[in-house]
This record gives structure tokens, sequence and C-alpha cells, in this order.
């Protein structure tokens, strides 16, 4: 059972924070080292010194990134930075984004605290792998600054979008938000505080399955945070503020949702050879080739993408100098048999990252788990052009090009219990860190 109440957002002072372009950040996982400098930069109270503090040789056990941050959060209330709402509410959230000039779209979503569910109940459904380390590292912001700094971003199917329409009736007049960021995407944020809505929406909203799009490492560090607050507070009642998450819940029955491919870009393969890899492919892939040049390589993203129509898995290859780029067809029954004699799931069996990684990567060319687990060998991108570029200017051996996961089989792999390879999703744009912050005080309790 979803279970989703308003809470008291910790937000900047406009009065002292006039432009919230220069503060707020994408999430931490998503920013580059250049990124980061950058951040740190532009504003004394950006984000930045919160999420993704800069290390120093000289940090200490007392002294680091995360203890800095704490001492930041405690600061910027103390000064008014940072001040919180006076009633609770929900926040209807509106983003303007576009993949194309001509390519305008909306995506609609609202920010709440979720009781948070471990996931043995089915409540709250989980897609991707996590890491432990990222997890600990995560755990330890939470310690010093004892807040959800971002949301997780999560999906629930409404068909009617009763939920969207009673938010829209109940939000107030006018955003609280209304900015352009550095990345050209447009945030609009409503208050929404009419005790009837909120008790709607809630009722609405207890039916729910939750599906995480993205922020399954905060998802599992808060259910740790909560377990360990929960024995330090034994007197702390089901509604204390560290048993919800600050969560960003979107419609997935809506059409402003995207998700963008992950291609690969690998190097370090020895006694790399493109033919031998092609023939060898052929056992499970049908093979095209396309001539190098502006015509071919429009050819050759056209019938890629296409696939995604058809519903067919169709990955694109380039080796760096060939003169040629290709598309590998899956064959259904080879493929098929092969991921089955792995004992794969079928809901896993169809999906285009999967048979990249299982048939292409491991079999096909033998790269092996720490092989591919090192940054320093696959690179991840999710602009095709911008791939094809690096892989002929920066240093990459082969690429491989892939059709994004598609947004129902998300839905079906999350319903199932089961779990994708990492990377397998890119939803766009990001819900980045600085609109709201969602306070963990142990002796505050949601509202309802």
């Amino acid at each position: 059972m979803a279970e989703v109440a308003p809470f008291r957002g910790l937000r900047y002072n406009r009065k002292k924070v006039p432009n919230l372009a220069e503060v707020v950040i994408p999430p931490y996982d998503v920013i580059s080292p250049e990124e980061q400098e950058r951040f740190h930069q532009t504003s004394p109270y950006n984000m930045i010194n919160l999420e993704l503090g800069k290390a120093t040789p000289a940090d200490t056990e007392k002294d680091n990134p995360h203890t800095r941050a704490g001492r930041y959060m405690d600061e910027w209330q103390e000064r008014k930075i940072l001040i919180r709402d006076e009633q609770p509410a929900i926040y209807y959230y509106e983003m303007d984004y576009s993949l194309s000039p001509k390519d305008l779209q909306t995506r609609y979503g609202f920010l709440c605290a979720l009781r948070l569910e471990d996931f043995s109940s089915g409540g709250v459904r989980p897609h991707e792998k996590t890491f432990s380390r990222v997890k600990q590292e995560r755990l330890g912001l939470m310690h010093e600054c004892h807040a959800n700094l971002s949301p997780v971003f999560a999906l629930y199917s409404d068909p009617e979008q009763e939920v969207d329409h009673a938010l829209r009736s109940g939000r107030e007049a006018e955003p609280i938000i209304r900015i352009e960021d550095n990345q050209g995407l447009k945030h609009r944020l409503w208050r929404v505080r009419d005790l009837d809505v909120l008790q709607r929406v809630r009722e609405l909203m207890r039916d729910k399955v939750i599906y995480i799009a993205d922020g399954h490492h905060r998802y599992e560090t808060a259910l740790t945070y909560r377990n360990e607050q929960r024995s330090r507070f034994e007197s702390a009642g089901p509604r204390a503020s560290f048993e919800y998450i600050m969560m960003y819940l979107s419609n997935l029955n809506q059409g402003g949702l995207t998700i963008l491919p992950t291609h690969r870009l690998l190097r370090h393969l020895k006694a790399w050879n493109p033919e031998s890899f092609i023939a060898g492919a052929k056992e499970f892939f049908d093979i095209s080739r396309y001539e190098a040049g502006e015509e071919g390589e429009w050819k050759w993203r056209t019938d890629l993408e296409a696939g995604k129509e058809q519903k067919d898995i169709v990955i694109g290859f380039a080796s760096r100098g060939a003169d040629e780029l290709c598309l590998l067809k899956a064959r259904r029954d080879a493929v098929g048999r092969f991921l089955a004699d792995m004992k794969l799931p079928r809901p896993l069996q169809r999906l285009d990252v999967e048979v990249l990684d299982q048939v292409i990567l491991k079999r096909l060319m033998g790269l092996e788990k720490d092989f591919l687990a090192n940054e320093k060998n696959i690179h991840f991108r999710h602009d095709l052009l911008h791939g094809l570029s690096e892989l002929r200017t920066g240093g990459f051996d082969a690429g491989f090009f892939i059709n994004p996961t598609r947004i129902e089989q998300v839905q079906e792999v999350a319903s199932t219990g089961l779990i994708m390879p990492h990377k397998s999703t890119y939803f766009y744009p990001k819900v980045g860190s600085g609109m709201v912050i969602h306070s963990l005080a142990h002796d505050e309790e949601a509202l309802w």
C-alpha cells in the first residue's frame, strides 16, 4: 500500500538566494568532476556543497565532505538561507524539456513524503542493481545532514490521470518556483495545501504500486537509516519523519516520460579483431552493413531506431577506424535458446541491454565481469552522435549502440520482482536537488 503524505519542505529563501538557477543541481550520480568544480564556483550556497562536496588530502574523520555538509545545513538554516514552509504541502511539479528544437515536452509529477516499505512488501518495486559502496557513502551523508536532499524518482499507473487532476485543482494560484536551469530545463513548482485535496490524493494513491525509476541507492539507504533510527528512538511513533522518504512521483500513463538509451564504448580490448567478432556474431544475429559517411550513417541510425518501433532487438556496432557501420538484428530463436539455457527469465530475455551484455559482451567477446565493472574500460553515453564522435576520436576500440528500454518493459521487470543490469535505463530529465529538502528530525511526524 502506497502511503503519501505532505511535508514541511525546507527551501531556499528567495530573499537571500534570488536566483535558484545558481544553486540547483542534477542528481549527484550524474555530475562529472568538471561540473562539480563549476557548481562550487557558481554560488557559495549551491547544493553541491551538501550533495557532493569536494574531498581534500587533508580530510579527516571529523572534517570531510559529509561533516562539512552537515555544518552547512545547520549554518544555512541559522542564517535563514534555508527556511521551512509553515504548513505541510505536496509540491506539484512540471518540467519542460526538449530532445530537439521541435520536440517540446512536459512531464508532470509531484513531490511528497512516501512511507518507506521493504521491497518484500511488493508495494515499492526496484528494477536495477545497487552497489554497497555507494549506499555506504550516501548513508554517511544522511548521518550528518538528517535529510533527504534530493528525491527518489518513481512511477505509478493512473490511466485516468485522477491524481494529476486532483493536484492541479488544489494547487495555489502561482508557482513558488519558476526557473530555467543551466541545462535549459524549465521548472515550475506549486504548493498543494488544501486538506480535502491532500486526503483525496492520499486515497487515490493508496492502492498504487510504486516503481522506482531513478534513485535505487537513495531508497535502500533510507531503509537502512530508518532501521537505525527505530533502534535509536524506540519511542518514536509510526509516523516519525524517518519512516518516510521524499519522492518525486510521476504517472507512467502520460506522454511526457522519456527513457534515453545507454550506449557502450569500450577500450583496452586485447587482440581485438572486428571482422572475427562479426563472423562469430552470425550465430546469433543477422548482420547488415552500411558505408561510413553522411548517407550511410543516416540510414544506419534510421534502421536502428526502427527496431524500437517493431520491438525487435537491434544493436548498432562500430569499430574505431572502420569504413563501415553494422547493425546486429537478434535472431530470436538462437538468442532465446542461449538466454533460456542461462536460466534468464523471459522478461529479461526481451531487453536489448540484456542481449548486449550477455550475448555480445560476455559470450562473443569473452569480457569478464571485473573488466566491465572498470570505468577505465567501459564508458556510457546517452547521445548516439556524441558516442560515435568519441569512438572516432577518444581512443575507444568499439562502440555498441542500442535503443532505450521501453517503459512497459520497466514495469514488467519490476512487477515480476526481477532486476535489470546496471545502466539499463536513463530517465530524462533527471529530478535534481535544490527545489525542496525533506528534514528527518526524529521528533517530527507526518500529517497523518
